[in-house]
């Protein structure tokens, strides 16, 4: 009895042992393309929240050029929050400010990153004159491989102004060729769907040939 108890679990092991690897690699390599990510800003050590998190908007933009992902990202409260610098140059360096909303007080800045699998420990300056609060902190940007989205692609882009070009000239077209236009759009993310279910497959019908040789054998 006890046999065939460890059985399945062993099956279930290696079944995750393979699985989790494969995952793992398919969310850090990303082809050229744009893409939003959520993120937290956590303390400077461990898995804490920082108080800062509170101070960017999410998500963050990833753009991919050349397997190399520069990251955009907003800062609220931009105007306390006078320094935002990130690893570069075997120290830390300023990030790019692309645009400034003085009325809403935020700004839009970016910078390049290695990779996004591992927390990008970063450096602020927090300045708040009516509190007489002038603090420099370290923090880290953790990103959630998981929500990763395509917003676009390389190919995508190519297509882009032909695709607007069809849209407006048949704008009184059935909701039939807008369901199709919008399932043309989502099949480029299906991929990664059929290569994990390929390699359930494959493992599957592996494992039960061992199991097979393994309930011969005892």
């Amino acid at each position: 009895m006890k046999k065939w108890i460890r059985l399945p679990a062993f099956m279930a092991a290696f079944l995750l042992a393979l699985i989790l690897p494969f995952s793992n690699a398919q969310a850090a390599s990303l082809n050229d393309g744009t893409y939003s990510v959520n993120y937290t800003v956590l303390k400077a050590e461990g898995n804490a929240v920082s108080m800062a998190n509170d101070y960017w908007l999410k998500p963050a933009k990833v753009i991919v050029k050349n397997g190399k992902p520069t990251v955009q990202m907003t800062i609220k409260n931009s105007s306390w929050v006078t320094e935002f610098k990130v690893p570069g140059n075997g120290g830390y360096v300023d990030t790019t400010v692309l645009s400034t909303n003085k009325k809403a007080n935020t700004r839009l800045v970016q910078f390049q990153a290695q990779s996004l699998s591992k927390p990008i420990k970063s450096k602020i300056h927090v300045t708040v004159k009516s509190a007489d609060y002038d603090h420099d902190y370290t923090i880290q940007l953790k990103f959630d491989e998981s929500s990763i989205k395509s917003l676009s692609s390389n190919s995508s882009n190519k297509t882009a102004g032909a695709a607007e070009n069809h849209q407006s000239s048949k704008e009184s077209t059935k909701k039939s060729d807008s369901s199709t236009h919008t399932k043309q759009e989502e099949n480029p993310q299906t991929g990664d769907t059929s290569q994990t279910g390929w390699l359930l497959v494959l493992v599957l019908c592996s494992g039960g040939f061992l199991a097979r040789k393994w309930i011969i054998k005892h």
